[in-house]
């Protein structure tokens, strides 16, 4: 196979993956976002933010650590390594998009449960 199909089926490869996960998320992730964001023109900007990232992110790590140069054919080390940079690039933007909402949620919840237990309940 030449170096160009290869390359195709890293990128065609990402770009399902990301779909997926879009697909998957978008539901959940846009009536968080909607109520962070208060409004649903602030909600649908960061919404298609997200989407790109989850999309730029696996492309890149494939862009980068792909083997699509190195390898002569479309072998089981070819498809794992591509998987391994999807999966590796879909994580990254996930934690980060993870960190970056639970900062902005407010720790209501945390505040009861991390109160010293009572030895005696009639303190």
């Amino acid at each position: 196979m030449s170096e160009l199909t290869l390359f195709v089926i890293e990128v065609a490869l990402s770009l399902s993956v990301s779909g997926l996960v879009i697909y998957f998320l978008s539901a959940a992730l846009y009536q968080l976002i909607l109520e962070l964001c208060g409004t649903k023109a602030r909600a649908k900007f960061w919404i298609s933010y997200l989407n790109v990232m989850l999309v730029i992110t696996p492309l890149l790590t494939v862009f980068i650590f792909g083997k699509s140069d190195i390898l002569a054919d479309a072998s089981f080390m070819f498809f794992k390594n591509a998987l391994n940079c999807i999966l590796s690039g879909m994580f990254l933007s996930l934690a980060a998009i993870g960190f970056q909402i639970m900062q902005t949620i407010p720790n209501c919840g945390l505040q009861e449960s991390t109160r010293p237990l009572q030895t005696n309940p009639q303190e």
